[in-house]
């Protein structure tokens, strides 16, 4: 390997395994690196999938889709959240507030987002159309990869011959299963099961109760005893989107798959002694709306890539995490960001072992750090009444009064000032986006730059 990077790494062919956010976004990465790569995207549907929930995207995730030129595109389709009010299940006090924006813009360089996880799958689609050096195909369902060679065989009797294959085929992935290390590696369910449904702003400003929340740029979670209810809008305020967390209602119910029909009475009957707003709130999912999804992880596994460094597994095919830490596409992204980077100082096809290595392991430290992030936040998320919820109702509420009385006495720009002046440092030990130091580690992670400098100290490469 060189220690410099004049050029964009070597030419490299490599196919990419579905088309959902995370197989998009690395072709998307890995076509803009180097304009000499060949890549090829086989997807299993015959079209882009037109379902899903909302999703949420915070710096790290924003920053990356800006370094494609998506903002504009994005901004049509996305809402940027002020804040998130967490607020308590029984009488709607507010108990903590979360600055999102401009707080986001001023302390990381990029905003949140609020999106339709199909309007990004579909900015996603037209940036990559653009790409000369892309192919995606349709109804190719993956069947097996060689994890030596990296060829890919599909149910259609086709094989993909490749460099490098990078297999984006979510939480069930074939591909996984096709890594000796980590082939009887199955996703693991949790205790906790989420309700899900869209509704459409006519229908929420036929409320009264609901129809400020169109208005609002508030993000709002309730948290109760075992549950949580969470609730902003997407799609150019076009929809609302609810998730409601509750306890796993039966070893049955089916891991991962997030659009299994649900009861909405049922659904209903779980927040039935809550506040107001949220009874009024699930009063509007009609029948059929509501979806169930059975909360799952992967990992960790022994090493994201095969031995030989030709096959490699990124989002949640290598890593499905809780989403407490509303980092399941942010992960994606910087998967994708990050091996681009590392590629991009690949000489020979020789070092392709020895640089998926260490692009594996420079991942993996990152995205566990996370997921025992995203489970701190989900014990806070459902504490019991009681002794525990007091003390977070407490922590919370001092960081609440703290920002309110910043703002009374300084004003707005004044407020800004002071954030830059006394910018967080990043707590990798914080298990908690709530608390400054730890969403500044989540949020305010540079994975490009990070990439960079891994590539540049540990590798010797870069300039």
């Amino acid at each position: 390997m060189s220690p410099n990077r004049d050029q964009p790494g070597i030419p490299l062919k490599i196919t990419v395994i579905g088309a959902g956010i995370a197989g998009l976004s690395s072709a998307i990465a890995l076509a803009d690196s180097n304009l000499n790569h060949q890549i090829t995207v086989l997807e299993s549907n015959t079209s882009l999938s037109e379902f899903g929930a909302g999703l949420q995207l915070f710096p790290n995730s924003t920053r990356i889709l800006n370094k494609w030129g998506l903002t504009t595109s994005l901004e049509k389709v996305a809402v940027q959240s002020s804040h998130m009010s967490f607020r308590r299940w029984e009488d709607n006090t507010e108990l903590a507030i979360n600055m999102n924006n401009p707080t986001n813009t001023w302390l990381y360089g990029c905003p949140q987002w609020q999106i339709y996880r199909p309007d990004l799958q579909q900015v996603l689609f037209e940036r990559l159309k653009q790409q000369s050096n892309v192919t995606v195909l349709f109804g190719e369902s993956v069947v097996s990869v060689d994890h030596e060679t990296g060829t890919v065989n599909t149910s259609n009797g086709n094989n993909f011959e490749a460099n490098l294959a990078v297999a984006a085929d979510g939480i069930w992935s074939r591909s996984r299963r096709c890594l000796p290390a980590s082939k009887d590696i199955l996703p693991t369910p949790y205790k906790e099961h989420h309700y899900r449904a869209v509704i459409p702003r006519s229908r929420m400003i036929s409320n009264p109760v609901t129809a400020g929340f169109m208005s609002s740029r508030e993000t709002k979670a309730w948290v109760g005893p075992g549950v949580f209810v969470l609730g902003y809008t997407v799609a150019s305020n076009e929809l609302y989107n609810v998730v409601i967390g509750v306890p796993r209602p039966s070893q049955r119910a089916p891991l991962g798959r997030w659009n299994h029909t649900a009861d909405v009475e049922a659904m209903r009957g779980l927040v039935s002694g809550w506040c107001e707003e949220v009874r009024a709130l699930v009063s509007l999912v009609h029948k059929g709306e509501c979806v169930s999804w059975t909360l799952g992880e992967v990992g960790p596994i022994p090493s994201y890539v095969s031995t030989s460094g030709r096959l490699a597994l990124i989002g949640d095919a290598a890593h499905a995490l809780l989403p407490h830490a509303a980092q399941g596409a942010g992960m994606a992204l910087e998967d994708a960001a990050s091996l681009a980077e590392f590629l991009g100082h690949l000489t020979s096809t020789e070092d392709v072992a020895s640089m998926m290595g260490a692009w594996s392991g420079f991942r993996q430290a990152r995205v566990e750090h996370l997921r025992s992030i995203s489970r701190g936040t989900a014990v806070d998320m459902t504490l019991p009444d009681g002794e525990l919820q007091i003390a977070r109702d407490v922590k919370w509420s001092a960081i609440r009064d703290h920002q309110r009385a910043q703002l009374a006495e300084l004003g707005i720009e004044k407020v800004r000032e002071k954030v830059l002046r006394n910018r967080p440092a990043p707590d990798p030990a914080c298990k908690s986006t709530v608390e400054p130091g730890g969403r500044m580690w989540v949020h305010g992670f540079d994975v490009s730059e990070e990439s960079k400098k891994f590539c540049l100290e540990r590798l010797g490469v870069g300039v």
